[in-house]
């Protein structure tokens, strides 16, 4: 990891931009370096150290999941805990694709909380700091990356000054740009957020509950453990607020992107989210088998399974698909995420969740790798375990949209289809059979043909090549 910087000027003002250049050791020479893009009223955190900027990496339960208490004298009956999500460790993607021997830049966007010019003018001079340096060694901090091709990967905000600068650069005919090869956009409001539209509404909603809060008579460590996520977030929603009403429905700015798009030899690719909840008021109630006597000394076997009570937010009663579930994100309906000309997928997260989701970073990753997820995903051949061919796989392929085939591993195949996006094979007659998910007792996990659903097994399938 390397901090280098470079100069550029805003209307007549020199500045100094500091970048951090990540090359792992594997990298191969032809892998491209991935420029990382944060949005509004972020900072190089959001792309490298989400539990810093935004922070809201609370933990994800899935409903009725099960958790053992051992064995107990005595029954139990009612609530083992109430709260709030509790907030656990999380991945960001700079460190992700570092970890994948994938070259990264991250850096600090200067003018992120205001309109695109700012921030798509010190973008510009990063690439041309780039080529400089790969045609005429003028710039030989950025040697490690200068000669890679680059592709850029943009989060909200940041997926609309990607957008900006490759038409941009298409308008000058600059050099660089024959090296970007592709635009990859996390949840970003590619046709306007209604947000956008009703923001002075929402911020007025935002900082009643903002002050409500704060006007709670709460000692202050307990409020800050049950609602200092939630502060954080309204705090985060006003002053994003600002930022969105320039991609508000129908706005200027993305009315002339649409009509200089898409931009020759570079490939789109967009991703949607459909959960609108940052955390939950939540609960691990006891389950009936906690009360009943066994066989066994002591008796009584406690289990508590997760009961979300409350989804927080939206408090927002505003009958807009942002907050929808099951249609946005919180900031973002699913289908305004899209582009006519990328290939697009979506996932069951919310919009700060896309910072550090596992199988979204695997739908990312197998982009980088040149062999895009396709949707939905149809397994036509299979990977066995080598020590154990007849019991487990170790991964699955099917045919990639870009040509040629992805190929995923069991826990990565795992994780896709925790995220919401299921496998599936192909009956004889063409129907599509999904693949269900197994735990088995001991806690080994594995995927399998629906039973009863006449699809081929995945063991009858062909083996990869």
């Amino acid at each position: 990891m390397t901090d280098v910087s470079f100069e550029w000027t805003w209307k007549g003002e020199a500045r100094h931009k500091s970048v951090r250049i990540n090359v792992p050791g594997q990298a191969a020479a032809d892998t491209p370096v991935v420029l990382l893009l944060h949005g509004a009223n972020g900072d190089a955190n959001v792309m490298s150290d989400p539990a810093v900027v935004p922070g809201f990496n609370v933990e994800r339960v899935a409903e009725g999941t099960i958790r053992d208490h051992g064995w107990h004298p005595y029954p139990n009956v009612g609530w083992w805990s109430l709260g709030v999500d509790s907030f656990v460790p999380v991945e960001g993607w700079e460190p992700f694709l570092n970890g994948r021997d994938i070259p990264t830049l991250n850096y600090a966007q200067d003018g992120a909380r205001g309109s695109l010019a700012e921030s798509a003018a010190e973008l510009r001079r990063l690439l041309e700091v780039l080529e400089e340096q790969r045609t005429g060694n003028l710039h030989p901090d950025f040697a490690e990356v200068a000669d890679r091709r680059i592709m850029l990967m943009g989060h909200s905000r940041g997926g609309i000054l990607a957008r900006q600068v490759l038409v941009d650069l298409k308008a000058t005919n600059a050099p660089v740009l024959r090296r970007i090869s592709n635009c990859i956009e996390l949840h970003a409001p590619n046709q306007g957020s209604n947000l956008g539209n009703v923001a002075a509404a929402v911020d007025g909603a935002v900082n009643a509950l903002r002050a409500a809060i704060d006007a709670l008579v709460i000692p202050p460590p307990v409020k800050n453990v049950a609602l200092g996520c939630l502060a954080r977030f309204l705090d985060w929603l006003h002053a994003d607020l600002g930022a969105h009403g320039n991609y508000a429905v129908g706005s200027q700015v993305l009315h002339e992107l649409a009509e200089a798009e898409p931009v020759p030899g570079v490939e789109y690719y967009t991703f949607g989210g459909t959960r609108p909840v940052l955390l939950n008021v939540r609960g691990w109630a006891f389950t009936p088998g906690s009360a009943l006597p066994q066989w066994h000394e002591p008796p009584f076997h406690w289990r508590s399974a997760y009961q979300a009570l409350l989804p927080i937010p939206p408090p927002l009663p505003l009958p807009v698909p942002e907050l929808t579930d099951g249609v946005g994100d919180m900031f973002l309906a699913e289908a305004a995420a899209r582009l006519p000309f990328s290939v697009h997928r979506h996932n069951h997260i919310s919009h700060a969740e896309c910072l550090w989701d596992n199988s979204l970073k695997i739908q990312v990753a197998a982009i980088l790798n040149s062999a895009p997820l396709s949707d939905p995903l149809v397994v036509e051949c299979v990977i066995p375990d080598a020590s154990d061919p007849d019991r487990t796989l170790d991964g699955l392929s099917g045919p990639s949209p870009a040509g040629g085939m992805w190929r995923l591993t069991l826990a990565e195949a795992l994780a896709v289809t925790d995220g919401g996006s299921p496998l599936f094979v192909r009956r004889p007659d063409d129907r599509l059979v999904p693949l269900q998910r197994v735990r088995r007792r001991e806690g080994r996990r594995y995927l399998r043909t629906l039973p009863g659903a006449d699809g081929p097994r995945l063991l009858d399938l062909e083996r990869c090549l």
